[in-house]
Protein backbone atom coordinates (compact mmCIF):
# COMPACT_ATOMS: atom_id res chain seq x y z
CA UNK A 1 0.00 0.00 0.00
CA UNK A 2 1.52 3.25 -1.24
CA UNK A 3 0.82 6.35 1.18
CA UNK A 4 1.05 9.80 0.38
CA UNK A 5 0.36 13.22 1.91
CA UNK A 6 -0.95 15.86 -0.68
CA UNK A 7 -0.53 19.61 0.01
CA UNK A 8 -2.73 22.09 -2.03
CA UNK A 9 -2.04 26.03 -3.62
CA UNK A 10 0.85 27.42 -1.28
CA UNK A 11 1.23 30.06 -3.94
CA UNK A 12 4.53 30.81 -2.50
CA UNK A 13 5.21 34.57 -4.14
CA UNK A 14 6.31 35.35 -7.88
CA UNK A 15 8.87 37.73 -9.25
CA UNK A 16 6.22 40.95 -8.48
CA UNK A 17 5.96 39.74 -4.92
CA UNK A 18 2.27 38.87 -5.28
CA UNK A 19 1.72 35.59 -3.41
CA UNK A 20 -0.32 33.96 -0.17
CA UNK A 21 -0.87 36.72 2.28
CA UNK A 22 1.90 38.85 0.90
CA UNK A 23 -0.67 42.13 1.09
CA UNK A 24 -0.93 41.68 4.84
CA UNK A 25 1.72 40.04 6.64
CA UNK A 26 5.61 39.72 6.62
CA UNK A 27 7.76 37.47 5.29
CA UNK A 28 4.98 35.77 3.45
CA UNK A 29 7.03 32.70 1.95
CA UNK A 30 8.56 31.60 4.96
CA UNK A 31 5.19 31.59 7.15
CA UNK A 32 3.75 29.45 3.91
CA UNK A 33 7.40 27.39 4.30
CA UNK A 34 6.10 27.13 8.27
CA UNK A 35 2.50 26.31 7.25
CA UNK A 36 4.34 23.03 5.20
CA UNK A 37 6.62 22.00 8.04
CA UNK A 38 4.41 22.24 10.99
CA UNK A 39 1.36 20.56 9.30
CA UNK A 40 2.10 18.18 6.14
CA UNK A 41 5.93 17.40 7.05
CA UNK A 42 5.31 16.92 11.04
CA UNK A 43 2.12 14.72 9.90
CA UNK A 44 3.90 12.46 7.60
CA UNK A 45 7.07 11.55 9.99
CA UNK A 46 4.59 11.03 12.74
CA UNK A 47 2.95 8.42 10.40
CA UNK A 48 5.85 6.83 8.47
CA UNK A 49 5.01 8.57 5.14
CA UNK A 50 7.75 8.67 2.91
CA UNK A 51 5.86 10.98 -0.32
CA UNK A 52 4.53 14.06 -0.64
CA UNK A 53 2.43 15.28 -3.52
CA UNK A 54 2.58 18.95 -4.33
CA UNK A 55 -0.78 19.98 -6.33
CA UNK A 56 0.06 22.74 -8.39
CA UNK A 57 0.59 26.89 -8.24
CA UNK A 58 3.65 26.09 -5.34
CA UNK A 59 4.02 29.88 -7.22
CA UNK A 60 1.56 33.08 -7.39
CA UNK A 61 3.17 33.22 -11.38
CA UNK A 62 5.34 31.80 -13.62
CA UNK A 63 8.28 33.46 -12.56
CA UNK A 64 8.83 32.20 -9.01
CA UNK A 65 10.46 35.04 -6.15
CA UNK A 66 13.79 34.53 -4.97
CA UNK A 67 12.74 34.02 -1.47
CA UNK A 68 9.57 31.87 -2.77
CA UNK A 69 12.19 29.41 -4.46
CA UNK A 70 14.48 29.70 -1.62
CA UNK A 71 11.64 28.59 1.06
CA UNK A 72 10.31 25.97 -0.97
CA UNK A 73 14.00 24.66 -1.64
CA UNK A 74 15.46 24.21 2.20
CA UNK A 75 11.67 22.69 3.11
CA UNK A 76 12.71 20.02 0.29
CA UNK A 77 16.57 20.15 1.30
CA UNK A 78 15.39 19.97 4.86
CA UNK A 79 13.83 16.83 4.67
CA UNK A 80 16.17 14.35 2.26
CA UNK A 81 14.15 11.25 2.88
CA UNK A 82 11.06 12.19 1.91
CA UNK A 83 10.56 12.05 -1.71
CA UNK A 84 8.41 15.51 -2.97
CA UNK A 85 6.46 15.06 -6.37
CA UNK A 86 5.54 18.67 -7.97
CA UNK A 87 2.63 19.38 -10.76
CA UNK A 88 2.29 22.80 -12.42
CA UNK A 89 -0.37 24.23 -11.85
CA UNK A 90 -2.13 27.57 -14.24
CA UNK A 91 -0.57 30.06 -12.09
CA UNK A 92 2.92 28.93 -12.93
CA UNK A 93 2.65 28.86 -16.31
CA UNK A 94 3.06 31.41 -19.24
CA UNK A 95 0.45 29.50 -21.09
CA UNK A 96 -0.55 25.70 -21.18
CA UNK A 97 2.75 25.02 -22.81
CA UNK A 98 4.72 24.11 -20.26
CA UNK A 99 8.16 25.25 -22.67
CA UNK A 100 7.09 28.21 -23.18
CA UNK A 101 8.86 28.29 -19.07
CA UNK A 102 7.02 27.99 -15.94
CA UNK A 103 7.81 28.52 -12.28
CA UNK A 104 9.56 25.52 -11.20
CA UNK A 105 12.39 25.87 -14.07
CA UNK A 106 15.19 26.57 -11.88
CA UNK A 107 14.71 23.52 -9.43
CA UNK A 108 16.57 22.03 -12.09
CA UNK A 109 19.39 23.81 -10.94
CA UNK A 110 19.08 23.16 -6.81
CA UNK A 111 20.73 19.71 -7.18
CA UNK A 112 17.45 18.43 -5.22
CA UNK A 113 17.75 14.66 -5.83
CA UNK A 114 14.24 13.84 -3.33
CA UNK A 115 12.27 16.37 -5.92
CA UNK A 116 10.46 15.71 -9.14
CA UNK A 117 8.55 17.86 -11.35
CA UNK A 118 6.27 16.56 -13.48
CA UNK A 119 5.84 19.50 -16.80
CA UNK A 120 3.70 16.55 -19.12
CA UNK A 121 1.40 13.93 -18.15
CA UNK A 122 3.62 10.94 -16.52
CA UNK A 123 2.57 7.03 -15.42
CA UNK A 124 4.99 5.95 -12.89
CA UNK A 125 4.39 3.55 -9.88
CA UNK A 126 5.42 4.23 -6.36
CA UNK A 127 5.86 1.69 -3.80
CA UNK A 128 4.26 -0.40 -6.32
CA UNK A 129 0.97 1.85 -7.02
CA UNK A 130 -0.08 2.95 -10.17
CA UNK A 131 0.23 6.81 -9.88
CA UNK A 132 -0.75 9.35 -13.33
CA UNK A 133 0.72 12.65 -12.81
CA UNK A 134 -1.56 15.48 -14.62
CA UNK A 135 -0.23 18.97 -14.36
CA UNK A 136 -2.68 21.42 -15.48
CA UNK A 137 -4.80 21.70 -17.98
CA UNK A 138 -4.24 17.72 -18.61
CA UNK A 139 -7.86 15.85 -17.14
CA UNK A 140 -6.95 12.42 -19.03
CA UNK A 141 -7.88 10.17 -16.03
CA UNK A 142 -7.03 6.34 -15.93
CA UNK A 143 -9.45 4.26 -14.29
CA UNK A 144 -6.73 1.90 -13.04
CA UNK A 145 -4.09 4.51 -11.45
CA UNK A 146 -4.33 7.17 -8.80
CA UNK A 147 -4.69 10.93 -10.80
CA UNK A 148 -3.07 13.86 -9.48
CA UNK A 149 -4.21 16.54 -11.58
CA UNK A 150 -4.66 20.61 -11.50
CA UNK A 151 -8.37 21.41 -12.78
CA UNK A 152 -11.69 21.75 -11.88
CA UNK A 153 -14.44 18.61 -12.73
CA UNK A 154 -17.75 18.90 -13.37
CA UNK A 155 -19.58 19.43 -10.11
CA UNK A 156 -16.76 20.87 -8.29
CA UNK A 157 -17.21 23.78 -5.88
CA UNK A 158 -15.63 27.39 -6.33
CA UNK A 159 -14.23 28.77 -3.32
CA UNK A 160 -17.90 30.92 -3.53
CA UNK A 161 -19.38 27.96 -3.28
CA UNK A 162 -20.82 28.18 -6.69
CA UNK A 163 -20.88 24.52 -8.41
CA UNK A 164 -18.93 24.26 -11.79
CA UNK A 165 -21.10 22.74 -14.63
CA UNK A 166 -19.83 23.00 -18.06
CA UNK A 167 -20.40 21.34 -21.23
CA UNK A 168 -17.40 18.73 -21.92
CA UNK A 169 -15.78 18.70 -18.58
CA UNK A 170 -14.63 15.77 -16.80
CA UNK A 171 -17.69 13.67 -15.21
CA UNK A 172 -14.64 10.83 -14.58
CA UNK A 173 -15.48 8.55 -11.50
CA UNK A 174 -11.87 7.77 -11.56
CA UNK A 175 -9.69 8.28 -8.49
CA UNK A 176 -8.48 11.18 -8.17
CA UNK A 177 -6.80 14.05 -5.97
CA UNK A 178 -6.72 17.98 -7.21
CA UNK A 179 -4.94 21.33 -6.39
CA UNK A 180 -6.89 24.36 -8.14
CA UNK A 181 -9.76 24.66 -5.81
CA UNK A 182 -9.23 26.05 -2.24
CA UNK A 183 -12.00 24.68 -0.41
CA UNK A 184 -11.62 21.27 0.93
CA UNK A 185 -14.49 18.86 -0.47
CA UNK A 186 -15.24 15.80 -2.69
CA UNK A 187 -17.20 14.90 -5.92
CA UNK A 188 -17.81 11.38 -7.11
CA UNK A 189 -14.12 10.09 -6.26
CA UNK A 190 -12.51 13.42 -6.66
CA UNK A 191 -10.99 14.47 -3.73
CA UNK A 192 -9.98 18.51 -3.52
CA UNK A 193 -7.87 19.06 0.10
CA UNK A 194 -7.84 22.58 -0.55
CA UNK A 195 -5.45 25.00 0.92
CA UNK A 196 -3.38 25.04 4.30
CA UNK A 197 -4.31 28.93 5.07
CA UNK A 198 -7.05 31.32 3.53
CA UNK A 199 -5.52 32.85 0.60
CA UNK A 200 -8.73 35.54 0.17
CA UNK A 201 -11.58 36.45 2.03
CA UNK A 202 -14.12 34.85 2.03
CA UNK A 203 -12.32 31.21 1.78
CA UNK A 204 -13.88 29.04 4.49
CA UNK A 205 -12.03 27.62 7.44
CA UNK A 206 -11.43 24.78 8.33
CA UNK A 207 -8.32 24.17 6.23
CA UNK A 208 -7.16 20.52 4.83
CA UNK A 209 -4.19 18.61 3.65
CA UNK A 210 -4.96 15.10 2.49
CA UNK A 211 -3.42 11.46 3.59
CA UNK A 212 -3.87 8.89 0.91
CA UNK A 213 -3.39 5.32 0.91
CA UNK A 214 -3.46 3.41 -2.53
CA UNK A 215 -2.80 -0.23 -3.94
CA UNK A 216 -5.48 0.01 -6.63
CA UNK A 217 -8.87 1.71 -7.36
CA UNK A 218 -10.59 -1.34 -5.42
CA UNK A 219 -8.38 -0.72 -2.75
CA UNK A 220 -7.85 3.22 -1.30
CA UNK A 221 -8.89 5.25 1.08
CA UNK A 222 -8.48 9.30 1.20
CA UNK A 223 -9.14 11.40 4.29
CA UNK A 224 -9.00 15.22 4.94
CA UNK A 225 -6.09 16.04 7.46
CA UNK A 226 -7.86 19.49 9.56
CA UNK A 227 -4.45 21.76 9.24
CA UNK A 228 -4.90 24.95 11.72
CA UNK A 229 -3.21 27.74 9.93
CA UNK A 230 -1.33 30.74 11.82
CA UNK A 231 -3.12 33.39 9.71
CA UNK A 232 -7.18 33.46 10.33
CA UNK A 233 -9.00 35.84 7.72
CA UNK A 234 -12.57 36.99 9.01
CA UNK A 235 -14.61 39.24 7.61
CA UNK A 236 -16.91 40.89 9.64
CA UNK A 237 -20.08 43.15 8.92
CA UNK A 238 -20.77 46.47 10.49
CA UNK A 239 -24.41 47.34 10.44
CA UNK A 240 -24.50 49.05 14.15
CA UNK A 241 -22.18 50.19 16.55
CA UNK A 242 -23.22 46.67 18.62
CA UNK A 243 -21.01 45.07 16.00
CA UNK A 244 -17.86 46.41 17.12
CA UNK A 245 -17.89 43.40 19.30
CA UNK A 246 -17.20 40.80 16.35
CA UNK A 247 -14.05 42.39 15.60
CA UNK A 248 -11.45 39.42 16.53
CA UNK A 249 -8.29 41.10 18.13
CA UNK A 250 -4.48 39.48 17.64
CA UNK A 251 -2.09 40.50 14.94
CA UNK A 252 -2.86 36.99 13.36
CA UNK A 253 -6.30 37.96 13.12
CA UNK A 254 -6.88 39.54 9.49
CA UNK A 255 -10.26 41.24 9.20
CA UNK A 256 -11.81 42.69 6.14
CA UNK A 257 -14.64 44.91 7.74
CA UNK A 258 -17.67 45.59 5.49
CA UNK A 259 -19.85 48.70 6.72
CA UNK A 260 -23.91 49.66 6.21
CA UNK A 261 -23.98 52.82 5.11
CA UNK A 262 -25.21 54.77 7.45
CA UNK A 263 -24.30 52.89 10.35
CA UNK A 264 -24.11 54.91 13.67
CA UNK A 265 -19.77 53.69 13.66
CA UNK A 266 -16.88 55.93 12.37
CA UNK A 267 -13.59 55.68 11.73
CA UNK A 268 -12.55 56.28 15.30
CA UNK A 269 -14.58 53.10 16.88
CA UNK A 270 -12.42 51.02 14.92
CA UNK A 271 -9.13 52.64 14.48
CA UNK A 272 -7.63 50.83 17.64
CA UNK A 273 -8.12 47.64 15.76
CA UNK A 274 -4.47 47.68 13.80
CA UNK A 275 -5.40 44.08 12.32
CA UNK A 276 -8.12 45.47 9.84
CA UNK A 277 -6.68 45.76 6.94
CA UNK A 278 -9.57 45.48 4.39
CA UNK A 279 -12.52 48.27 4.78
CA UNK A 280 -15.96 48.27 2.45
CA UNK A 281 -18.52 49.87 2.50
CA UNK A 282 -22.18 47.98 1.16
CA UNK A 283 -25.78 50.25 0.87
CA UNK A 284 -28.23 46.83 0.19
CA UNK A 285 -28.12 42.94 0.73
CA UNK A 286 -27.18 42.45 -3.23
CA UNK A 287 -24.24 45.06 -2.53
CA UNK A 288 -23.28 42.88 0.49
CA UNK A 289 -23.63 39.23 -1.03
CA UNK A 290 -21.50 41.07 -3.74
CA UNK A 291 -18.53 42.37 -1.28
CA UNK A 292 -18.83 39.00 0.63
CA UNK A 293 -17.89 37.25 -2.26
CA UNK A 294 -15.32 39.75 -4.58
CA UNK A 295 -12.40 38.20 -3.01
CA UNK A 296 -12.80 34.81 -4.16
CA UNK A 297 -14.15 35.98 -7.80
CA UNK A 298 -11.38 38.21 -8.47
CA UNK A 299 -9.16 37.09 -6.40
CA UNK A 300 -8.12 40.31 -5.61
CA UNK A 301 -9.27 42.50 -3.08
CA UNK A 302 -8.86 46.79 -2.44
CA UNK A 303 -6.24 46.86 0.15
CA UNK A 304 -6.41 50.02 2.56
CA UNK A 305 -3.31 51.31 3.48
CA UNK A 306 -2.42 53.66 6.43
CA UNK A 307 -2.45 56.76 4.46
CA UNK A 308 -6.19 55.87 3.27
CA UNK A 309 -7.27 54.57 6.64
CA UNK A 310 -5.81 57.86 8.45
CA UNK A 311 -8.00 60.17 5.54
CA UNK A 312 -10.74 58.23 6.15
CA UNK A 313 -10.61 58.54 9.83
CA UNK A 314 -9.61 62.17 9.65
CA UNK A 315 -12.63 63.08 7.45
CA UNK A 316 -15.30 61.53 10.16
CA UNK A 317 -13.80 63.77 13.10
CA UNK A 318 -16.66 66.19 14.16
CA UNK A 319 -14.22 69.12 14.21
CA UNK A 320 -13.40 72.45 12.26
CA UNK A 321 -11.91 71.44 8.77
CA UNK A 322 -9.18 73.90 9.97
CA UNK A 323 -8.99 71.20 12.68
CA UNK A 324 -8.38 68.39 10.08
CA UNK A 325 -5.73 70.34 8.53
CA UNK A 326 -3.95 71.08 11.24
CA UNK A 327 -4.17 67.02 12.20
CA UNK A 328 -2.54 66.44 8.57
CA UNK A 329 -0.02 68.68 8.96
CA UNK A 330 1.32 67.50 12.17
CA UNK A 331 1.56 63.76 11.43
CA UNK A 332 3.27 64.91 7.73
CA UNK A 333 5.81 66.67 10.10
CA UNK A 334 6.40 63.53 12.43
CA UNK A 335 6.09 61.60 9.25
CA UNK A 336 9.00 63.51 7.42
CA UNK A 337 11.21 63.29 10.48
CA UNK A 338 10.94 59.58 11.03
CA UNK A 339 12.23 59.14 7.79
CA UNK A 340 15.18 61.88 8.40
Amino acid sequence: MAEFVAVGDAHFTDSSGSGGLSKYVQNPDKMVADEIRRGPVKYARDNGISNILLLGDQYDGPRASYSGQRELADVVRENPDLRWHAILGNHEMYSEVPENGHALELFDQFGLQNLTIYTHPTDVKIDRAPVRFLPYPHLDFSDRALNIFHNEVYGSKSDSGRTVKKEGMNRSKAVAVGGHLHTGHKVRNTYFPGTLYQNNFGEQLPKYFAHIQFNSVADHEIEFINHDPVYKLHTVVLSSRADLENIPRGKKNLVKLVIQDGADVNASDYSAFSNIVLIKNFRSKEDLRAVLTEDLSNAEELVVRVDDFFDVWVESLDVEQSMREKIVDVRRRVLNKIVK
